[in-house]
């Protein structure tokens, strides 16, 4: 993980977005101890901004919640994001703030080499697999890209913003069973 943290080295104080620079009280990099799961988001939220870490708020509780039903944890992913910084009100990120940590995460994805990456949201994954299709769309269906699978999810707040609905949570379970097949797994999904 040597090269790692060079890299993280390298961003800690970068100021490619003035905006963002402005904005931000941390460069929120990524965690995580495996390098065999990569988890994209999108970018930092308020509290991924003052912890200093990717999906520690209420998302980040779902995607916990639903790691553990696969029989993983935070410590069996890394879990980075599009872009390393917080924009103002939680706003999408604008291109010009993807095509400055573009560099940098092609640089994660290759030092990490993950046998699986899954991309949270419409953001990630449309940079991850190239492709202009919506989410809804393509959720839970497997991507070769460079000899890693690819599986684009919806972002783990919808289930917040849909009021915990249990028909939604069972299809972001669906795409997690995915995961956890791709990973010599047992496809549980017929039991739910």
């Amino acid at each position: 993980m040597e090269e790692l943290e060079k890299l993280k080295e390298e961003y800690k104080n970068c100021g490619r977005c003035p905006l963002l620079v402005n904005n931000r009280n941390n460069v929120v990099f990524g965690t995580g101890d495996s390098s065999r799961v990569l988890i994209i988001g999108e970018a930092p939220g308020m509290q991924e901004d003052l912890r200093n870490e990717p999906f520690v708020g209420r998302s980040g509780e779902v995607l916990n919640s639903l790691l553990a039903d696969i029989g993983l944890s935070r410590s069996d992913v890394y879990i980075t994001n599009t872009i390393l910084c917080r924009p103002p009100d939680n706003r999408n990120p604008s291109s010009e703030e993807l095509e400055n940590c573009k560099s940098r995460l092609d640089r994660h994805v290759e030092i990490l080499d993950p046998e699986v990456i899954i991309t949270l949201g419409n953001f990630a994954t449309k940079y991850i697999l190239g492709i202009s299709d919506g989410i809804t769309n393509i959720h839970g269906r497997v991507f070769d890209r460079g000899g890693r699978k690819v599986v684009p999810m919806f972002h783990p707040a919808v289930l917040l913003y849909s009021g915990n609905n249990p028909e939604k949570r069972k299809e972001l379970l669906n795409d997690f069973m995915t995961v956890k097949t791709l990973l010599g797994g047992t496809d549980l999904r017929s039991f739910l």
